[in-house]
């Protein structure tokens, strides 16, 4: 019994782990595409470059927190809050599995809101 109890610490610190680098890989890529995306907004926007870049910042920050408040992909959705009639009307689209428990990982939510920070900061660190 011993052994399984430290079999399954070992598997939860490899998860948060891999959570963890799986977080910050997708944060840095999400951050590097929006500031390219504010620069290039920047540079086809026109005016004094530093105004334009942090504009470019504020834009696209705001965008992503759009993206954000839209929610995660419909493969994460789960009808147990959906209304009867929802999941009558739309069979196909619920996957309800109560076999499984949902999913642990984070969800693309967390990082569009930290890149949102993260580019309304930049835009404020400029100006």
């Amino acid at each position: 019994m011993a052994t399984v109890a430290v079999l399954l610490g070992i598997i939860a610190a490899v998860s948060v782990r891999y959570e963890t680098l799986r977080f910050l890989a997708r944060l840095i890529v999400g951050v590097g595409v929006a500031v390219i995306g504010a620069l290039i907004w920047a540079l086809l926007h026109g005016g004094p470059f530093r105004h334009a870049v942090e504009v470019g910042f504020y834009v696209v920050g705001a965008l992503v927190f759009l993206l954000a408040a839209t929610g995660g992909s419909p493969s994460r959705r789960d009808a147990s809050s959906a209304d009867p009639m929802e999941r009558w009307a739309y069979a196909g689209t619920f996957a309800v599995n109560r076999d499984n428990p949902p999913d642990r990982t984070l969800g693309p939510v967390v990082v569009l809101c930290v890149i949102g920070v993260i580019l309304i900061a930049l835009g404020w660190a400029i100006s």
